[in-house]
């Protein structure tokens, strides 16, 4: 076993391998996969002779018996909403996954089942709410607040100070200028740059970013 423990990956899609590998560079061992379609024997890494588990509404028996030894679970999927539902109904199982290439404060504060991937930056008195993906080269400043089950895409920058509500998509290398406040479930476009509050719900696009 290694250092980490046992882990099983919600999720078999393109996220899912991005989780699969950072958790194996972080020390884990894959014991399991669970998606709605089974992975195909043999298939690439990190999958590849994984065991599937089942769906997530069917999953395996041998998934129960694999929480009671101690292994850990992380929801690896895109949709916030099936990661809340993951995530509730696995809670006391959460793993948070940190790629090693990251870098974040000890003065951030992590959220369980996040997912922080290779060099992003989690930077001082950062908080990061639960179910969060910080994707590749994302970068969350100082002071920044992000609710949970938010997904800064890669590339994607809240600055210092800046308010990420629940459920956000902030879209690769998008920013975020330091104090703004973006609303819960708003989704804001690959490239564009927030300079004024984003409200609940909201869609918003372009360089400064716009309400569509």
């Amino acid at each position: 076993m290694n250092e980490r423990g046992e882990l099983i990956i919600c999720g078999a899609g393109g996220h899912g391998a991005v989780v699969g590998d950072a958790a194996v560079a972080a020390g884990y061992v894959l014991v399991g996969v669970i998606d709605a379609v089974r992975p195909a024997d043999g298939g690439r890494p990190p999958f590849g002779g994984v065991p599937w588990l089942g769906s997530p509404e069917h999953p395996d028996p041998s998934l129960a018996e694999l929480l009671d030894r101690g292994a850990r679970i992380h929801a690896a999927v895109g949709d916030a909403g099936i990661r809340r539902r993951w995530h509730a109904d696995h809670a006391g199982h959460a793993a948070t996954i940190i790629h090693p290439s990251a870098t974040v404060s000890p003065s951030a504060e992590i959220g369980a089942g996040t997912f922080i991937g290779p060099r992003a930056v989690v930077n001082a008195r950062a908080t990061i709410g639960a179910g969060v993906i910080v994707n590749t080269g994302a970068i969350v400043e100082h002071d920044v607040q992000v609710g949970a089950f938010t997904h800064l895409a890669p590339g994607a920058i809240a600055l210092g100070n800046a308010t990420i509500g629940d459920a956000v998509l902030l879209g690769a290398n998008s920013t975020v200028l330091p104090t703004i406040r973006v609303g819960d479930r708003a989704m804001i476009g690959a490239g564009s740059v927030v300079t004024h509050e984003i409200h609940h719900d909201v869609r918003a696009f372009g360089n400064p970013a716009r309400p569509r």
